[in-house]
């Protein structure tokens, strides 16, 4: 009755008092002006004239300070108990319905108000009137219905799905995380992130090449145990070639301070320990073996800082599939043909974990690999390759020029000092004490220096990349096992109720539509 949509077939006994009627109180409320109300008068054989009067008064609309009902009444002969007890017929039934309705004071209301022939056209009647009316809003609200349920369906990824749907959503989602991948190791950027800043983790070459300058500029700064004085190659016109990091994008690591030493506190240090570890060689020389001692010492942070390399390395990677994975299993990123699952996050979740063992085996090889650096580095070195050589013997030139300089410069201050002193004589001898040769002791000072600046020219490090074949870490549909898959795209079992609630209503909906748009036009 609340309905405004509905007819309200009001029932009333002609024994009964009008005023008295809860049902005219119920259409009152609900329907206040009468319009959708269609009053019935039962048993009119079984009150007086009188009474019967009063009845058509009613139906007639004269007491509406009554009865307010703005359609016309109907009145009908029910069976009695007797009747129904001896098995009355229809047919007789209708034929003393005539009788009773065709006499005073009924017949006053008109045949069209009579019997239950014309109630039922007059029903079809009010009910197609109310249909031309209201069909068409019903229709309306069912397709707002409609829209609403299909974005919700949409909202928790589309109906349930068979196996070859969810493997055909599956596999374009990691598609399309591998194509990404792809790009993002190359550094190209895909529109639909652009919206992320330059510092994104989802920036995956920008910042492994980052982590990479800050590795190279800790082996160059923190990879020797100590920083030497010594000039190796003058003055370095390639110092400025350092990382262009911003170093608060990328996680801190454990700096390292190398001690300092003056250039004759090294060669003292280097020419003791030399002298202490003589063996079979002749005095004055040492055994060349012993450039592996001091490259030894000088290089035992390598690991360390090519380690956290690595780890560093793995944290950028994982970040990145972190969030790639959730960018490649979220709605949008896939066509509109196809719809994602309506648990993305948790499959993106499980799919990520996956890809994270392959990254942590990566970690592995790449640990396993640094390994046999390691040992490399511990080994003895039993030659030199020819830029070693070049190196050191420009070192060794170098070094000797200035010595020769500095006997001229020392001998001129000699001569300047007492203009008498005859020019010393010439000869092997009085040369190497000009230039600090000449002595047991100047002799193990030169030989140090020389194995120090071997050592330091044998002190080298190539960086091993650990981004390699990145992208097939992503699980290919074809490659996974069928109990495997199923516990990858899993749904939640509440959300797969929920999906085919929705799917009931919504074709429920569909043939009300289908039935009001039918009724519509006919």
């Amino acid at each position: 009755m609340k309905k405004s949509n509905s007819t309200i077939l009001a029932v009333v006994p002609a024994t009964i008092d009008f005023k008295n009627q809860g049902v005219l109180a119920l259409c009152e409320e609900h329907d206040s002006k009468g319009e959708r109300t269609v009053g019935i008068i039962t048993r009119p054989d079984l009150v007086q004239r009188t009474q019967a009067e009063t009845c058509v008064a009613i139906a007639q609309g004269r007491r509406k300070d009554e009865v307010s009902v703005d359609h016309d009444w109907h009145v009908l002969r029910n069976r009695s108990s007797e009747e129904l007890r001896d098995g009355t017929t229809i047919e007789e039934r209708d034929a003393r319905e005539r009788e009773l309705l065709s006499r005073e004071p009924w017949a006053q209301l008109g045949p069209e108000n009579l019997g239950i022939d014309t109630l039922r056209t007059r029903l079809r009647t009010i009910l197609f009137g109310a249909a031309g009316r209201e069909f068409p809003i019903l229709a309306e609200k069912t397709r707002v219905q409609l829209e609403q349920l299909a974005v919700e369906r949409k909202r928790l990824g589309g109906d349930n799905r068979s196996e070859k749907e969810k493997q055909d959503v599956f596999d374009a989602a990691t598609r399309s995380l591998t194509t990404r991948t792809e790009f993002y190791v190359e550094g190209i950027t895909r529109q639909d992130t652009i919206h992320l800043g330059p510092d994104h983790a989802i920036h995956l070459r920008a910042r492994i090449v980052e982590q990479s300058e800050l590795f190279r500029d800790r082996m160059v700064n923190e990879g020797h145990s100590y920083t030497s004085q010594l000039e190796l190659s003058g003055v370095n016109p390639d110092a400025d070639l350092r990382s262009i990091a911003i170093k608060c994008r990328v996680s801190a690591m454990e700096k390292l301070e190398p001690r300092s030493k003056a250039s004759e506190v090294e060669i003292q240090e280097a020419k003791k320990y030399l002298n202490e570890k003589r063996g079979m060689e002749l005095p004055g020389t040492y055994d060349p073996r012993r450039i592996n001692d001091f490259f030894w010492e000088q290089s035992k942070s390598w690991n360390q800082i090519a380690e956290e390399h690595i780890g560093k390395t793995y944290e950028h990677c994982e970040l990145y599939f972190k969030h790639a994975t959730a960018v490649a299993f979220a709605p949008e990123a896939l066509n509109d043909s196809k719809h994602t699952f309506g648990n993305h996050k948790v499959v993106a979740g499980r799919v990520f974990k996956l890809i994270c063992k392959g990254l942590e085996t990566m970690k592995t090889e790449a640990k396993a690999e640094l390994k046999k650096i390691e040992v490399d580095r511990t080994q003895t070195q039993l030659n030199f390759n020819p830029k070693y050589l070049a190196e050191y013997r420009q070192q060794r030139n170098a070094r000797n020029a200035a010595r020769a300089i500095n006997a001229v410069v020392k001998d001129s201050v000699l001569q300047n000092k007492d203009a008498k002193r005859p020019p010393p004589e010439l000869n092997p001898n009085t040369l190497a004490e000009l230039q600090n040769r000449h002595t047991q002791d100047d002799r193990t000072g030169e030989e140090a220096d020389d194995f120090l600046r071997a050592a330091w020219i044998h002190y080298r490090v190539v960086e091993r990349h650990f981004m390699r074949r990145l992208s097939a870490l992503v699980p290919d549909v074809r490659n996974i096992e069928a109990k495997d898959f199923q516990r990858l795209v899993e749904e939640d079992r509440d959300l797969e109720r929920r999906k085919d609630e929705l799917k009931r209503k919504s074709d429920v909906l569909e043939k009300c539509l289908e039935i009001l748009e039918r009724s519509r036009w006919a």
